[in-house]
């Protein structure tokens, strides 16, 4: 008996002891399995910001930022402020559904963001010398679709045919008595002011300080051509930086594993400590909870530099049990408005694990995009073998961003380097396009859209399409520091560059983002099928299974 009892008791210590191995082992080491990229998708993204502009603009470095801008809101709304307290930002985050997020059922009528405001030239003049019109005036509704005043009053002037000079006879005429008499007495008009130039309004003229390269290329299976434009700014321009507030979103969950996230920590700090001065910035360590260095935006320092060192050594690598959760954490960033001198700039640096759960990857692309309204800029970091990077890739162009990954955890530091050098300088927001061909019958679309900001120094690519290659007019306007910008170019077929398969399938992927919002909208996956339809020449996926 005596025996028995010894076996029993040592059969119980060593189940004890293996499960606490065990328990132990899943604390310290990651047993997440992820789904790696396609090859293709890995290919795409190293030839894409670099071939289109080796192959198209010879004058492009590779520095140039990749082609997802997008529409940036310039209303100062009202909303949820940047800094939470704990308790509102966990009651807030519960809110899963958008009848919850905006108190009432919503169903958005577009999933496009509005249009930035635009250059009114006549908005300052006094209204009592406007002259109302005799006729009824119709009250139109506000329509997100309409087209900035200055843009209508140029497309009619071209479109206009060509007035006739009149010529009258050399003799006077003589009129009867009769209707001289009958005729009305001249009523003099009013001096009315000169229109005010653009220097008045605060609108500056750079059409001169930018170069313009040009490449094309037949439709496939249709009649047209594809074009790209880039305007390079040239180097000796100086115009004031708008104020960077910069925040890093820092996935600390289990799928990361120790090796990351001692790197992304090491390129944090490294970038931190360049950037600009009058330049502001945060740090948000995430799983499922949240970690702030500070409850509002710091000024670069040493006091600072310390400050952050110490938080980002305390960061740790989450338990098995603390999946991330991205979307908690970006909604912290959306300010409740943006001043006209400043931009607000996320970076999240993360594997994508946490949009593994079914219907997660269309939540967080819809809902934090409609919370967001274009006022943060949002870049995503990640390696090349991390799931669900079509998502990301979504999400990002969808808020004036773009998708960025590595093939090492020495490539994060490099990559990140390089984004932050990008994007050093930005210079113009709230940008937007008008193409008017000479060719009445010609019709041109532009992309990107919405815009992302215009940074000094970096080259700005736009996609487009026409019906023929005829000569058209471009223009640009957006917000400077101080004033508005005003860019008026004319382009030429006659010595654009052939362009090549990246132009291809880069204006196949700007098609398949106008399905995707579709998919959002209406929910029906029709559109996901005519979005692969597009990207499987190319070897791409859908950015939602």
């Amino acid at each position: 008996m005596l025996r028995q009892k010894k076996i029993l008791n040592a059969c119980i210590a060593l189940s004890l002891a293996i499960h606490g191995t065990f328990f132990v082992f899943l604390q310290t080491h990651s047993i997440w399995f992820t789904t790696p990229s396609t090859p293709s998708f890995t290919h795409l993204e190293k030839v894409r910001p670099d071939q289109i502009l080796k192959e198209s603009f010879s004058k492009v470095s590779d520095a140039s930022p990749k082609i997802s801008p997008q529409k940036e809101l310039v209303a100062k709304m009202a909303h949820l402020p940047i800094i939470l307290s704990n308790e509102l930002a966990e009651v807030t985050m519960r809110k899963t559904s958008l009848e919850n997020l905006f108190g009432s059922p919503f169903i958005p009528k577009t999933f496009s963001l509005p249009l930035p405001q635009h250059l009114e030239l006549f908005a300052d003049l006094p209204k009592d010398l406007i002259i109302p019109s005799q006729k009824h005036q119709t009250a139109k509704r506000f329509s997100a679709q309409l087209e900035p005043a200055p843009f209508i009053a140029q497309e009619k002037a071209l479109a206009a045919p060509e007035a006739k000079p009149i010529s009258f006879p050399s003799e006077t005429i003589q009129l009867p008595q009769q209707d001289l008499a009958k005729a009305a007495p001249k009523v003099p008009m009013p001096e009315l002011p000169e229109v005010p130039t653009l220097a008045d309004l605060g609108t500056i003229n750079l059409s001169s300080a930018f170069e313009i390269e040009l490449s094309f290329s037949p439709r496939v299976g249709e009649p047209g051509y594809l074009f790209a434009l880039t305007l390079i700014p040239h180097e000796d321009l100086e115009i004031p930086s708008l104020r960077q507030n910069l925040i890093f979103l820092i996935d600390k969950s289990n799928s990361i594993q120790h090796e990351r996230l001692v790197a992304t920590k090491t390129a944090v700090s490294k970038v931190i400590e360049e950037l600009e001065v009058g330049d502001s910035f945060n740090v948000i360590a995430f799983d499922h909870k949240m970690e702030k260095l500070s409850p509002s935006f710091l000024k670069l320092s040493p006091e600072t530099m310390v400050k952050t060192n110490e938080f980002l050594n305390k960061i740790q690598l989450g338990s098995f049990f603390s999946p991330g959760d991205p979307y908690r954490p970006l909604f912290v960033t959306i300010p409740s408005f943006n001043e006209e001198d400043e931009l607000y700039t996320a970076i999240l640096l993360t594997d994508g694990e946490g949009l593994s759960k079914k219907g997660s990857q269309e939540s967080f692309t819809r809902d934090w995009t409609l919370q967001n309204q274009g006022r943060v800029c949002l870049y995503a970091l990640s390696m090349e073998s991390d799931p669900h990077l079509g998502t990301l890739d979504a999400v990002c162009h969808f808020n004036k961003g773009r998708l960025i990954y590595a093939n090492s955890h020495r490539g994060l530091k490099r990559k990140l380097g390089k984004l932050i050098q990008n994007i050093k300088h930005p210079i113009a927001k709230n940008i937007s396009f008008k193409a008017i061909s000479k060719n009445q019958n010609a019709k041109i679309d532009i992309y990107p859209n919405p815009s992302a900001p215009i940074y000094l120094d970096q080259p700005y690519v736009l996609l487009g399409s026409t019906d023929s290659p005829d000569d058209f007019i471009l223009f640009v306007q957006g917000r400077l520091k101080n004033e508005w910008l005003n860019i008026k170019k004319t382009i030429s077929f006659v010595n654009a560059k052939k362009g090549g398969g990246s132009l291809k399938s880069e204006w196949a992927l700007q098609k398949a983002y106008q399905k995707y919002e579709q998919y959002l909208i209406e929910g029906n996956k029709d559109y996901l099928i005519q979005a692969k339809e597009l990207l499987e020449p190319f070897r791409l996926q859908v950015a939602f299974q």
